[in-house]
């Protein structure tokens, strides 16, 4: 990809696409709808992959491509996207970062907590965010010099991610994972109570754990085990422009498109202070 000359984020620019991510949505919810269209087939990581994963995905590519300016000449580095379309996905100086369908296993399940995931990565970092929630209309949008918002029936609302409470002031709450490294969580919520006193931990799914720590729902959310560039990116930017942090276990934020793998390692989602919740990581 050739050098472009992009021009500042805005607003404008993160209204658009959040409304490429609710026409993704769209898609996503007519075939939630429709039971003849639930099946699924397996990915070579053992992951499913339904017809909602790749109807979004493409709505997502064809409709960035509509988008005003040079935006729409950056490439997309899509959960779906084909090797042949990544090949130098390291000569990119910006792309998008897509997850279309951001918990397919819920999608499966039928609970409604999956999420469109759009980021734009300029210099490997993530700097504009969208996840949105199909199920529910509810989505986080933010950007680099513009702020970190909710959106809902109600309009636009700028979020904070929380400070810490006094010990007995309330408990701790954590937002956590259903299925991964359930081993290590109850250590490190063994750690949290013995460290701030009471706590109590709620399971969800997709990048809204990441935003319910943003809009200062959850103090943290600590993530063991895997999860990919695309489950997080967008979400990093709401979080961060919101005033908290995503880490790994070494305090660094994470960075996009490049390494050669697109696997992330564990990491920590905080509102505020990630030294000190680092401090209780399972050794």
């Amino acid at each position: 990809m050739t050098n472009l000359e992009l021009p500042s984020i805005d607003r404008t620019l993160l209204a658009a696409v959040l409304q490429v991510a609710e026409a993704a949505g769209g898609d996503i919810m007519a075939i939630y709808a429709d039971s003849s269209r639930w099946g699924t087939v397996t990915k070579a990581d053992d992951s499913p992959l339904t017809a909602a994963d790749l109807a979004a995905h493409q709505r997502i590519v064809d409709a960035l491509a509509q988008l005003a300016g040079p935006w729409a000449q950056l490439p997309v580095l899509s959960e779906e996207s084909s090797a042949d379309e990544l090949i130098s996905r390291h000569d990119w100086p910006a792309c998008w970062l897509v997850d279309p369908l951001d918990g397919t296993k819920e999608f499966i399940a039928r609970n409604g907590e999956f999420s469109v995931n759009i980021a734009l990565v300029l210099d490997h970092e993530a700097v504009l965010g969208v996840v949105h929630g199909p199920a529910t209309g509810l989505s986080y949008v933010a950007a680099k010099g513009v702020g970190s918002f909710r959106v809902d029936a109600s309009g636009w609302r700028t979020i904070r991610s929380a400070a810490l409470p006094v010990v007995g002031e309330r408990p701790i709450q954590l937002t956590v994972s259903r299925r991964h490294g359930l081993q290590q969580l109850a250590q490190f919520e063994q750690a949290a109570v013995a460290v701030f006193g009471a706590m109590q931990s709620v399971p969800a799914g997709s990048a809204f754990k990441i935003c319910a720590v943003a809009e200062g729902l959850a103090d943290a959310y600590p993530r063991f085990g895997p999860t990919s560039e695309w489950d997080t990116a967008a979400a990093q930017v709401v979080l961060e422009m919101a005033g908290g942090h995503l880490v790994d276990q070494q305090g660094r934020s994470f960075r996009y498109n490049n390494r050669n793998t697109l696997l992330n390692a564990s990491f920590l989602a905080v509102g505020c202070e990630p030294e000190q919740w680092l401090s209780l990581w399972p050794t």
